[in-house]
């Protein structure tokens, strides 16, 4: 274990520094007034002083530099120990990524293709909103459209169509998966569950998503419960 920092090396050549500054100014202050008793005395004592901390910077730098060079050779040895270790390590870690990385990019694709899905399905129920609108087909009878702040809304013998925005979409989603995958409570399923943007089919008139198959959950040991002081 390294004893000497490099910072207790630098502080340690500061101060030797800076004693060494006042000894060269106080030794011309000496050539301005030689026969000054008072700065001989100065001088001597900065002198003093400043060899004692250029002696301990030298030594707090050479034990330094042998305790690094001691790690150094130590980690190597240990190293050279674990060969076996690290070369398991390196090619199991290098493979796991590699899995990684392609099923991100697998639901990158896959998410971009929802949006677009979601963008193409907007655009069906604003054009046939539109179309009914323009029949004097209001929302008030079995079939008609109309639009509104959050979007377009269609009506076809009862069944209900209603915009769902790709961004509303894709974090209903995402919130899908991650409460069904990451532990309770994550900040990442709060996050999403309630994002205002997020499509939540118990409160639409169409039910759209609602359908969707179960993700497949992941079972984590509940977390303990917390016990005030009157049951203790």
């Amino acid at each position: 274990m390294i004893t000497i920092t490099a910072a207790d090396v630098e502080q340690a050549e500061s101060q030797a520094a800076a004693a060494e500054r006042e000894r060269v100014a106080l030794e011309l202050e000496l050539k301005a007034k030689p026969f000054s008793e008072i700065t001989g005395r100065k001088l001597t004592d900065a002198s003093m002083q400043a060899a004692q901390l250029a002696a301990r910077a030298t030594t707090l730098r050479e034990q330094h530099e042998r305790e690094v060079a001691a790690k150094r050779e130590s980690r190597e040895e240990l190293e050279k120990a674990a060969a076996k270790d690290v070369v398991a390590a390196g090619k199991e870690l290098k493979a796991a990524r590699g899995r990684l990385e392609d099923a991100a990019e697998v639901a990158q694709r896959a998410l971009v293709e929802l949006m677009r899905q979601a963008e193409a399905y907007d655009v069906v129920v604003e054009r046939h909103a539109d179309v009914l609108v323009g029949r004097g087909l209001d929302l008030g009878g079995e079939s008609g459209g109309g639009r509104s702040f959050d979007g377009a809304s269609v009506k076809v013998r009862g069944t209900v169509y209603e915009s769902a925005g790709a961004g509303a979409v894709l974090a209903h989603v995402a919130h899908r998966v991650a409460e069904a995958r990451l532990p309770y409570p994550n900040v990442m399923v709060g996050i999403l569950e309630y994002n205002v943007g997020r499509l939540v089919p118990e409160e639409r008139g169409d039910g759209l998503l609602s359908g969707l198959p179960a993700v497949e959950r992941v079972g984590y040991p509940e977390p303990p419960r917390l016990r005030s002081a009157m049951q203790i």
